[in-house]
């Protein structure tokens, strides 16, 4: 029978139930950890969510872990959302290997706190460790307000008796964009410090969803500013609010500035469609900022995050990618390369198709380097083998560095 997992939001535990609980039990939080008596043989991280997310209602999660095992192999890693079982997920070699990443997606139907667990496991069925993160569910208007709020501790004890998690009072209200203005008896009340953008190009498109080829359901002039409410996964498109208006703009620097704390921004349901409207006519003078390359496919990374910290020699970390098609035909599956210095350390990760407009955050790429050194580049090339038509702007663009040392 499945041990029930709950976790308690009264409050933490006391200093010394936390350290016999850390020799107890091989559990960790937030994906740091905790090391066990004697040399350490295995590891267990959340690479995504991370730990205290807010998650808006209806957003589908893909929750991603990596676990590592000297002594005798990762062969399952099984995923629970407070103590239930949602999915399992083998490794490619039945016996188990020594490292192995794991992806299930997950969607949150109740406005309240979730504990999300994994379990790895040996072939043999015995149990490797156990790792988990919290992730809280909220309403929108619930997550705006929530953004200006006392911030949750980072780190929450596991209790030894399953308590109930408590629900979260929020406002029965749909996350809908392009509404009209809301009641100021609904509204929330927005502090100075919230995050806003300001347009600095011509011009601003606010399209349904968070795709370049969407309805253009609005724009912003140079100089206008705007609430920023939500985001996608991959922090690409922010979901904006002026004036009655909502709705998604790229996030790209060349055309907006960004002030206030974006980090706890809540993700948006990535596909939340909006109502349609009637575009309105390009402005004289330019070319749309969200506007593309036409006939062809354009893959770029947008961005490429060491996982753990700083890299330690002879010990594998993971670098997880966001790549994005944004041209305006879909690119079919295509293979990136990894090169690492300090000794040309090579890594290679598949790349799913990716549809005209979209993003996608691909499984983490592991890599282990042998030597020490400070200020080291690595360089990640898309489309190593020229399996995608992307033209000669897209060729050029296919090459994202990283600086990092290696202790």
């Amino acid at each position: 029978m499945r041990k029930q997992i709950r976790m308690a939001w009264g409050g933490l535990l006391a200093a010394a139930l936390l350290a016999s609980a850390a020799l107890a039990c091989t559990f960790q939080l937030g994906g740091s950890p905790r090391a066990p008596v004697g040399t350490p043989t295995w590891s267990l991280e959340f690479i995504a969510p991370e730990n205290n997310s807010l998650v808006m209602l209806g957003t589908t999660l893909n929750l991603a872990v990596s676990a590592t095992d000297h002594g005798g192999g990762v062969a399952r890693i099984d995923f629970s959302v407070d103590g239930v079982l949602i999915g399992s997920q083998s490794a490619p070699i039945p016996e188990g290997q020594t490292r192995f990443s794991a992806q299930q997606t997950w969607q949150p139907r109740e406005p309240r706190g979730y504990l999300i667990t994994a379990e790895a496991f040996r072939a043999d069925g015995s149990r490797i460790g156990e790792a988990g993160v919290v992730v809280q569910a909220v309403g929108a208007l619930t997550a705006q307000a929530a953004l200006y709020s006392t911030p949750v501790a980072t780190q929450l004890p596991r209790p030894s008796t399953p308590t109930p998690l408590p629900t979260v009072e929020t406002v029965d209200a749909p996350f809908t964009l392009n509404t009209p203005t809301p009641s100021p008896a609904v509204a929330p009340p927005f502090s100075p410090e919230a995050p806003r953008l300001r347009v600095t190009f011509d011009f601003l498109n606010v399209r349904a969803r968070p795709d370049a080829t969407s309805e253009l359901i609005g724009r912003l002039s140079r100089g206008e500013e705007a609430l920023i409410i939500g985001r996608n996964e991959a922090r690409t498109w922010w979901v904006i609010e002026r004036d009655g208006l909502r709705g998604w703009v790229i996030n790209n620097p060349e055309w907006i500035a960004i002030s206030g704390e974006t980090a706890p921004v809540p993700l948006a349901a990535s596909l939340e469609a909006l109502p349609t409207a009637t575009p309105s006519p390009a402005p004289p003078g330019g070319v749309a900022p969200t506007s593309t390359v036409a006939g062809t496919a354009d893959l770029i990374i947008l961005s490429a995050t060491i996982v753990g910290g700083t890299p330690k020699v002879n010990q594998t970390f993971n670098v997880l990618i966001t790549v994005r098609n944004q041209g305006t035909l879909d690119a079919p599956a295509s293979l990136m390369e990894g090169v690492f210095q300090p000794d040309g350390e090579r890594s290679q990760l598949a790349v799913p198709p990716i549809a005209a407009g979209t993003s996608v955050t691909l499984p983490p790429m592991p890599v282990t380097l042998r030597t020490r050194g400070t200020n080291l580049i690595g360089t990640l090339t898309l489309d190593i083998k020229n399996e995608v038509a992307e033209g000669a702007n897209g060729e050029a663009n296919n090459v994202y560095t990283l600086t990092y040392n290696v202790e």
